[in-house]
């Protein structure tokens, strides 16, 4: 006989998005809060990055996902499979169906490595690393330290692609290393990135270029990793195609969306499997009790935790705002781009939908890369994330 459970809310997904939009939901008080997540462990990704260049240790990087349910919410231990969004069911891998009266996803994208040919293959082999997934970060660590010579290409994909900007932390991190240890001149540093620019607001842009300059990087826009072949990388762009023999490859990894939306049909034209929303209220376009935050939604804004937690506290509010047929809030795209440019100095800068500059601490400039945007990223926000965050108190 399926078991079958109803919530109030009912929320898919238990990373940042899932656990923090359950905790505001108690906060804001919601009686009956279900959370749907198989996980058993819970990453801080923003600092895997720091984690695969050797500035933070393993054990600061994850905690036991059951340490961090909110209490008071019911979590099902469970991956979720499909959604009638009709009737708002969720159906899961163990059989179960938990039934929400509102409906917020929040799972995240998928990594799909089936989208760059002989990734994984030159992850294993040692010839490619990555600082964006748990298990290889040791492997990194290992080998950015013992580069002295060569071509080392670094990519950052285009989206939909999450942590877009922090993927230029690796190469800036590693430069300022080499640079350090005297290696710097005899690496020839190339940059793969995907984009016409390197950053669609201009005064970013401009401060990511000033540091690549400074690290003399060969910087080719519009340029993709076609496919790895052992030591053989295939790119493709406006300053060059072909085949280049690297000693080392960082990659940005390819992102899709879970497969579960469009199964679900909550995906729509040009969403590329994403969930199809409105991106101010964060409500589905046709289902109006799904709403949906994070990776996994439509957007059409970069994919950082900084602009989740705007996402989450409008997506609750909406909720209850809907129910009680007032107009909703809007979010206006806001996000965040910290990018480190070197090991101990790190660009924080902070801008909405319209590419519009965001200020949200009283300094005149968070753009200008400086130690104090490091300290901040490196060690505050972690603690405010684990403390704060994900207890539904920021």
């Amino acid at each position: 006989m399926t078991t079958e459970h109803v919530h109030d809310v009912l929320v898919v997904g238990g990373g940042n998005g899932g656990l923090s939009a359950a905790a505001h939901l108690l906060r804001r008080g919601s009686k009956d809060v279900g959370l749907i997540e198989p996980a058993d462990r819970h990453v801080y990704k923003p600092l895997q990055h720091y984690v695969g260049t050797g500035l933070a240790d393993f054990d600061e990087l994850a905690r036991p996902q059951a340490s961090l349910i909110p209490d008071g919410v019911a979590w099902h231990r469970t991956a979720a499979v499909s959604i009638d969004p009709v009737q708002r069911i969720v159906h899961c891998a163990d059989g179960s169906k938990v039934r929400g009266r509102d409906i917020l996803l929040a799972p995240g994208a998928r990594i799909d490595w089936d989208l760059l040919p002989g990734a994984e293959a030159a992850l294993a082999e040692g010839t490619a690393i990555t600082t964006f997934v748990d298990g290889a970060l040791g492997d990194a660590r290992t080998r950015l330290a013992g580069m002295t010579g060569g071509r080392a290409i670094f990519h950052v994909h285009d989206q939909p692609a999450s942590g877009q900007e922090t993927a230029f932390k690796p190469l800036f991190i590693a430069c300022d290393m080499w640079q350090s240890a005297g290696v710097l001149d005899r690496i020839h540093v190339v940059l793969a990135h995907e984009g016409a620019r390197l950053h669609a607001v201009e005064a970013i842009e401009r401060e990511i270029r000033r540091h690549l300059d400074d690290y003399g990087v060969d910087v080719r826009l519009a340029t993709r990793i076609e496919r790895i072949d052992g030591a053989d990388v295939t790119l493709t762009g406006p300053d060059g195609s072909g085949v280049e023999r690297a000693e080392l490859v960082a990659l940005h990894p390819p992102y899709a969306a879970p497969a579960m939306i469009a199964d679900s049909g909550l995906d729509g034209p040009g969403t590329g499997g994403f969930v199809a929303i409105d991106p101010e209220t964060l409500r589905h376009r046709v289902h109006p009790r799904i709403w949906a935050v994070g990776d996994a939604a439509d957007l059409g804004s970069g994919r950082t935790g900084g602009g989740l937690r705007q996402q989450v506290k409008i997506a609750v509010e909406n909720i209850r705002r809907a129910r009680g047929g007032m107009p909703l809030q809007r979010y206006d795209g806001y996000t965040v781009a910290p990018i480190a440019t070197a090991r101990r100095s790190l660009s924080f800068g902070e801008y909405d939908r319209a590419l519009r500059v965001r200020r949200s601490l009283p300094v005149p400039d968070q753009i200008r890369s400086t130690p104090v945007w490091h300290l901040l990223d490196r060690y505050a926000l972690p603690q405010a994330y684990w403390h704060r965050i994900l207890r539904g108190k920021l």
